[in-house]
Parts: C-alpha cells; structure tokens; sequence
C-alpha cells in the first residue's frame, strides 16, 4: 500500500496519475469530501486525514508500508513533516520518499532549505527507510507572473541575472514514482533538476516565441517585489520566505545541474522551451 500526502497538488496529482497508470492503487490523503471526489476520479482510494493534526493520521497510514511525504509551503513545514514522520513510524510504514528542496540542510541560510534539512534529519532518525528528493525552483512557478506578462508584458522578478535549472513537476512525480515503486533507492539523496541552467531573459524570450508576442524580463527591487506579492493576497510569512529564495537564485544558489532525473527515470527531464508551450495556453492566474 503507497499512501500519497499532498495528493491534490501539482505534483502529487501527477504522482498519483502515473501510479495508477503503472497498475497501482494508492491511497491519497485527502482533508475535504471534494478533494476525495478528485482523486477517485483519478484512480486513488480517497483516505481522510489532516497533516496538521497528527491525531488523524494513525487510521490513515493503517496498512501503509510506503509513504510519499509532500506537504505545501507552510511557515513551520519541518514541525509539519515531523508529526507526519512520528506518525509513519508509529504506524509501521517502511519507506518514506520525501519531496524536500535543492539546497535542504539543517543549517543552511535560507529558511526553507533549512526546514526541509530539519525534516530529511527526522525521516533519518526516525529509523525508516527514506529516499531524499531535492527538486530545484519548478517550471510551474512561472503560473504566478502570468498577471503581469497579461498586463504589461513582462516578468518582474528581483533575481537579477540568475541562472536557475529549473525543473518540471512531471518529471519530479516520475522521479517519485520511481523511487517508490523500485529497489535500490533506499537512504539515497537527489537533487532534481531540468536539463537546462537557464536566465529570465532566457525565459521571456522562450516565452516570446511560445505566445507569438514580445514578453521582457524585468529585475525588480525587493521592496517592490514584496509589495506585489502582498497586494495579490500572499500572507506575509510567505513572502519572506520567497524573497529569501530569490535572493539566493541571485547569488547563484539555483544553477547547478544535475543527471539525477534520468539517472532515476531513464529519460531526460523536460525542457523549458516545451513547458513554455504549456503555458501559452493557458490563462492567467
């Protein structure tokens, strides 16, 4: 039994989606009845249980002996995971394939590397077999610029000229999946990313050619970059987490690259010109 956290976004919906495919049927935590009419639709045993209660997750994880660990961005995401990963071990689950992030470790500077590195250091006490998935910045992400490249024609990010090797949340569910339906993955740590290091110029021109009209890049101070995201309704933690983020894709933090992908998969990750393709059609949000 693989039980699936963090099933109705991006990347647990394609993890889902493809286990199923492979002949799987995975349970997916769900907190709402509509969200379990989602994931049935997708193939999946719809199972109740809240991540921040702990308390509801002894029955959920009755009967699991493989997890994949994703929760979304939160202002306390290692206490967070940690609950879940007390309870797994609890129940009695044997593999945990954990979503962390490029860059996780206890002490690094940057607060959300620093609780993903917090968390990977729990699943490893915790005694359970583990697998550490370190996905860089997602291709995905961009959905949040559509408004200003609608409105103005341009993405307005303060990255200055990062380089970041970003990566699609197709290919980081088939690196899970993967990693939860094979052996030989046990207490190993990747780092995930596209096939590509690539700039925001870069971007906004793949853009460009994808929309059929000029989209530019524009490097945007901090201050202002913080004043959008609050206007647009993001709470506060979260936008010092992301401007903690962003400065370090301009400090060059972002960039490496890495196999990992099809070293897991046995294919190349997607790259951005075909993800910009995707987004072309689709409408701002």
């Amino acid at each position: 039994m693989i039980l699936v956290t963090g099933s109705t976004g991006q990347i647990g919906c394609a993890v889902v989606g493809q286990l199923v495919q492979r002949g799987e049927r995975p349970g997916a935590l769900v907190r709402s009845t509509d969200n379990a009419k989602r994931v049935a639709q997708l193939g999946a045993q719809a199972v109740p249980g809240d991540l921040e209660r702990p308390s509801t997750l002894a029955e959920a994880l009755r009967g699991v002996d493989r997890m994949l660990l994703l929760t979304p961005l939160h202002p306390r995401q290692d206490q967070l995971q940690a609950g879940v990963i007390t309870a797994a071990r609890r129940a009695g689950v044997e593999h945990v394939v954990k979503i962390s992030a490029f860059g996780a470790h206890p002490h690094a500077e940057v607060t959300i590397h620093r609780q993903h590195g917090r968390a990977e250091r729990a699943l490893v006490d915790s005694g359970m077999g583990f697998t550490h998935l370190r996905p860089n910045a997602f291709m995905q992400n961009l959905w949040r610029v559509l408004p200003s490249v609608a409105d103005d024609e341009a993405i307005t990010l303060p990255v200055g000229d990062a380089r970041v090797s970003m990566i699609h949340v197709r290919d980081v569910a088939a690196a899970a999946v993967e990693t939860l339906s094979a052996s030989g993955h046990a207490g190993q740590a990747y780092d995930l990313t596209g096939p590509a290091s690539v700039s925001y110029d870069e971007v906004a021109a793949q853009l460009s050619d994808a929309l059929g009209r000029p989209i530019r890049y524009v490097d945007t101070p901090a201050a202002e970059a913080r004043v959008r995201m609050r206007e647009a309704g993001m709470p506060a933690w979260a936008v010092d987490l992301r401007l903690e983020l962003y400065a370090s894709y301009r400090a060059g933090a972002a960039e490496r690259l890495t196999t990992a992908v099809a070293d897991i998969t046995g294919r190349q990750p997607r790259r951005f010109a075909q993800f910009a393709q995707e987004l072309a059609g689709l409408p701002a949000r």
